[in-house]
């Protein structure tokens, strides 16, 4: 997605999103975001990214950026980071919070705590191929960035709550490989795309932030968000997307939408 230099980056064409052939899909700068504050100080093996909040305040445009890490409160056990954003140009385009908590033996027996199983959902094997309504190969995020699986054999057209497997095939950062954060920061932006519950041709539904809780990293190469969104006659709505991989649970991703009319 992105050439990585130091606090400069400059994304590829398969970030490009649905809205505008110029500016990003939400996922790709929310990976952006994870994979610089989960690293930030070398703390990404010696803390656990407990929770990200990304506000997507202009569109992120598909030219080169620069990447600031705050750290806002540097504790030993828990920390807060903020980051942003800017063009070249100076211009702020994406504000984040992270909480990144110590990771440490607790004495815990995790199996004691009947810990939930997979989700109720067909898996990976059992699920269909989305039916993008596109070509692939034409650099989007969506089409390209990942294998997409739908598990009850929708597209992104019908209308409801729904759910689907995703399978990233394209690193966040050149020459790096892709990481279990990578896998689930990509895909935490969906819930919407996969759930929504207004014609797309009548009304926009976009959402300016993502805010993602995960207890735990997954594990193997797909992951599913099992997702509903709530729209309101006045404009505004919400997307909840439990995600998981094919032993259980890892997170929570909810985004706040704009609902409207289209011009």
């Amino acid at each position: 997605m992105f050439e990585r230099a130091g606090d400069r980056v400059n994304p590829s064409r398969i970030c490009r999103g649905p809205w505008d052939p110029n500016a990003m899909h939400g996922g790709a700068p929310f990976a952006l975001c994870g994979r610089f504050v989960a690293d930030h100080g070398g703390g990404a093996d010696e803390f656990h990214l407990a929770r990200l909040t990304v506000e997507l305040i202009r569109p992120v445009p598909i030219e080169p950026l620069v990447v600031e890490v705050i750290e806002t409160r540097p504790g030993m056990r828990i920390q807060l980071l903020d980051i942003v954003v800017r063009t070249g140009a100076g211009i702020e385009v994406v504000y984040g919070r992270a909480m990144r908590i110590r990771r440490g033996d607790n004495g815990i027996d995790e199996h004691a705590l009947g810990m939930p199983g997979p989700l109720d959902v067909p898996g990976p094997d059992e699920s269909a191929p989305f039916q993008h309504g596109a070509a692939r190969g034409q650099g989007d995020f969506y089409l390209d960035a990942f294998e997409i699986r739908s598990c009850d054999g929708r597209s992104f057209g019908p209308l409801g709550a729904s759910a689907a497997w995703f399978r990233l095939g394209t690193p966040v950062f050149a020459g790096e490989p892709i990481s279990p954060l990578d896998r689930v920061l990509a895909m935490a932006d969906f819930g919407n795309g996969i759930s929504n519950v207004i014609p797309s041709e009548r009304h926009l539904y976009i959402n300016p932030d993502v805010a993602l809780n995960l207890h735990r990293l997954p594990v193997g190469e797909w992951l599913v968000s099992d997702a509903v969104t709530h729209a309101r006659a006045d404009g505004y709505g919400t997307a909840t997307a439990v995600l998981g991989d094919t032993s259980g649970r890892v997170g929570i991703a909810n985004q706040s939408l704009l609902v409207a009319q289209r011009p």
